[in-house]
């Protein structure tokens, strides 16, 4: 019991280590059952939810027919507050549903076959025409619905090998704000801007697979390890004008423009073309280990150790051709580096009927402080993780709750002007805050 409790500490000693914390763009898990774990669960044997993290638990399932469905909704959010006029720009558009599924058939006692359906990456940011970042890009919305078949192939009762393989739907919508020179009685001459959101938009179906392994050591240990292949396709983008004109400015592009510019600015965009971006999409590929340790019968903790690389890549922004020539949002989104996660879970039997889970995850940052900015974020992130189940029906019906918390950030790089000849950026102090829930209901039931 004392190497229990060391244990414990120095888990909790590695976890406060990491400052504490913004969303990061992978999903914990879609199932209640994992979401309550956040995600910690890659050696969490005896649990078809643990399978979808790591294809060689299903191994470990003592049921013949084993299956679950779980639907919830995804929450998230971000604000930004100027130091200069105390004005705090919300996002919008928070919402998405999301859903999973899991299947597992006993077919000999060394054979296990499964079916997931998950979506392991979800990220959606949309800005408020006013938002002081507008003009460096103002929504972000991508997401993977991963559907695999898997095996576990039982080498010994406490040694099994995992695979998955299958196919992702990659979808992707990015927008920015853009200004274009009104042409004046001179054509080669500017006089006015008209400000227009132009967007972006595709999708893919890309293959995919996962690995994984599980070693009961004993009958209180077990260690899992499981690698996430990651997702790549070149997407086949159309782009397209968003909405109506968000302004008209003078040259300056502070002051209101001068009479006729509204005419002029709309046989400036009916005489332009918006043009896609680059069209790759590459969501990176994940990594873990995992301890798992029944302390007693009715009480088990995990620790999962998580790599994510560093191949996160969307595409670029569109951009509009005018009859002077093109005009590009002035930044493109950050590029990304690999960063460790650390979690733990626990579960605990209560009784015939009732069982409650926790759980926590740490993200280290995946952008550089001084790149970051609001719509892709990549601060540090924490996890919290709640939720129980309730055994009826002949099944199990399963609650999770997840609340996400971002790192609050300062930054120089959001507020800037743009005139007729160019951005700029002003300097101006902002901070930046985002936080997010996840939350689903599901049942499982066995045969």
């Amino acid at each position: 019991m004392v190497h229990v409790v060391r244990g414990m500490i120095g888990a909790g000693l590695l976890l406060g280590a990491l400052p504490a914390l913004a969303q990061g763009v992978a999903l914990s898990a879609v199932d209640p059952v994992g979401i309550a774990r956040s995600g910690v669960q890659v050696a969490y044997g005896y649990s078809l939810e643990a399978a979808t993290a790591n294809p060689a638990l299903l191994s470990s399932l003592r049921d013949k027919i084993s299956a679950y469905l779980a639907f919830g909704v995804e929450l998230s959010g971000i604000q930004q507050s100027m130091e200069s006029n105390q004005q705090t720009a919300f996002s919008i558009n928070r919402n998405r549903s999301i859903g999973g599924f899991g299947l597992a058939v006993r077919t000999s006692p060394t054979l296990t076959l499964g079916l997931k359906l998950d979506e392991p990456y979800l990220f959606h940011r949309q800005l408020v025409d006013t938002a002081p970042s507008r003009f460096l890009g103002d929504g972000l919305d991508f997401s993977a619905r991963r559907l695999e078949g898997q095996l576990a192939w039982s080498l010994s009762p406490n040694l099994s090998l995992g695979l998955g393989l299958g196919v992702a739907r990659l979808g992707f919508d990015a927008s920015t704000v853009l200004r274009l020179g009104v042409p004046g009685s001179v054509a080669t001459v500017v006089d006015g801007l008209v400000e227009q959101r132009v967007g972006e938009s595709g999708n893919k179906i890309v293959p995919s697979y996962s690995l994984g392994l599980r070693w009961a050591m004993n009958p209180r240990w077990t260690l899992g390890f499981t690698h996430q292949s990651g997702l790549k396709g070149d997407l086949s983008l159309k782009s397209g004008y968003r909405g109506a004109v968000l302004g008209l400015y003078a040259n300056d592009g502070l002051s209101s423009a001068a009479q006729g510019t509204g005419a002029r600015a709309a046989a400036l965009l009916a005489a332009s073309a918006p043009q896609v971006g680059s069209s790759t999409l590459e969501l990176p590929s994940q990594t873990a280990l995992g301890v798992r340790h029944r302390i007693t019968p009715g009480l088990t903790l995990e620790t999962d150790v998580r790599w994510t690389s560093a191949s996160l890549t969307v595409p670029t922004f569109a951009s509009v051709k005018t009859p002077t020539g093109v005009t590009r949002s002035p930044s493109e989104l950050p590029t990304t580096k690999g960063h460790l996660g650390v979690g733990v879970s626990s579960e605990l039997e209560l009784g015939k009927y009732w069982t409650l889970r926790a759980g926590l995850f740490l993200d280290q940052p995946s952008v550089q402080a001084s790149t970051t900015e609001p719509l892709l974020g990549g601060s540090r992130t924490a996890d919290f993780s709640i939720g129980a189940g309730y055994k009826t029906w002949g099944g199990e019906l399963n609650f999770g709750y997840q609340y996400r918390q971002s790192e609050d950030q300062d930054t120089t790089r959001l507020g800037g002007v743009w005139s007729s000849t160019g951005y700029r950026g002003v300097g101006t102090r902002s901070r930046m805050e985002g936080m997010g829930h996840l939350l689903a209901l599901g049942f499982r039931k066995s045969f």
